[in-house]
């Protein structure tokens, strides 16, 4: 007997499934494909934490540079931080992960000179040509809530106020070459970026931030609240820009209530014994790792667990264990997003 499902039915079906699925139902009818594209679907989903990347050894002993991981969020209480399977990446073991963005990794390789853009959720990869300059740094950028379209950004030269880059857009297919004008001395520049509507934000010595558009390589610089560490980072939040400051024990988030002014307001604070009540503060250490895009919960990274912690409330709200095999894992980045049909098509 053929039983057709209403729509309101269907979603809940739907909403029950792992990403990988969704993303291959998408190809079963336009119905289908517009149901797992609505915003409606795409907010009862739990978000997806992606490009968990951490110190390790792999199986065999070998010390590798990074290791991917992936830990599910919204699953009411955490559980043990599963590796994510990259054998289907047939150059995983001759090329290391640089960086990653809302779910798409960055590989390079160096003998030959190799960048590739994987995708751990739908088992995807492409290659890109090799950039015409020597690559410095190099950043992904990628919005699966947006579009398809990611960028590669090679910065491949320094000046003294700015520096000269490549930027592979997917669209073209292609490497382009620009100059950029930080509107700051290369030299306070550092290594911590972070990606967010068209564009990178990156923090530089002693305080302050450099939006760089990569749609029109323009450069605005906003002073900071508090002085910028090893320890700080930038996200969003509700699609505004956050800052994040931490000396180990305790944390400080302010927000940009006005980028014109670069007036901050401080939203939360939080002490080693908000994160474990009762602890002793001195034998408790955490550190910043990201913000949840659309509520007011953090990430923390604790040796071997990564938190998630709501500021609101101020309590853990999950835990992921990463198990004794990885005693004295150092966690490198967290990215954390929704599904969306944008990240399913990313790299088809």
């Amino acid at each position: 007997m053929d039983v057709e499902l209403s729509e309101d039915v269907l979603t809940e079906i739907l909403a029950r499934l792992p990403y990988r699925s969704l993303a291959r139902f998408q190809c079963v009818s336009t119905s289908w494909r517009r149901i797992i594209s609505s915003d409606y679907l795409r907010r009862r989903l739990p978000l997806i934490t992606s490009g968990v990347l951490y110190h390790g050894g792999g199986d065999d002993g070998a010390r590798r540079p990074y290791t991917y991981a992936c830990a599910p969020d919204g699953g009411g209480g955490g559980g043990v931080a599963e590796a994510g399977d990259m054998g289907f990446f047939p150059c995983h073991d001759a090329s290391t992960i640089i960086d990653g963005c809302n779910g798409l990794l960055l590989y390079y390789a160096s003998r030959p000179a190799a960048f590739h853009v994987v995708s751990p959720t739908t088992r995807r990869w492409a290659a890109l040509p090799a950039p015409r300059a020597r690559t410095l740094l190099s950043v992904l950028a990628f919005d699966p809530c947006v579009s398809p379209r990611y960028r590669v950004v090679c910065f491949t030269g320094w000046l003294p106020r700015g520096a000269t880059i490549e930027v592979f857009d997917s669209e073209r297919g292609a490497w382009r070459g620009h100059e950029v004008d930080f509107g700051i001395d290369t030299d306070a520049m550092t290594a911590t970026m972070h990606y967010f509507g068209g564009a990178l934000h990156v923090l530089a010595y002693s305080g302050h931030v450099v939006r760089v558009d990569l749609d029109t390589m323009a450069c605005a610089v906003t002073a900071l609240p508090a002085p910028v560490s090893c320890r700080a980072r930038a996200g969003h939040c509700r699609g505004r820009l956050r800052f994040a400051s931490s000396d180990g024990a305790r944390l400080r988030i302010w927000e940009l209530q006005d980028a014109g002014a670069g007036e901050w307001a401080l939203k939360h604070e939080i002490g080693a014994g908000d994160v474990v009540p009762g602890g002793s503060s001195q034998a408790i250490t955490f550190l910043f790792m990201a913000f949840h895009p659309e509520r007011e919960v953090v990430y923390l990274w604790s040796p071997w667990k990564l938190l998630a912690f709501d500021m609101v409330e101020r309590r853990v709200e999950e835990e992921w264990v990463f198990g004794s095999e990885k005693e004295g894992a150092h966690l490198i980045q967290v990215w954390l997003f929704p599904f969306s049909r944008h990240l399913a098509s990313a790299l088809a």
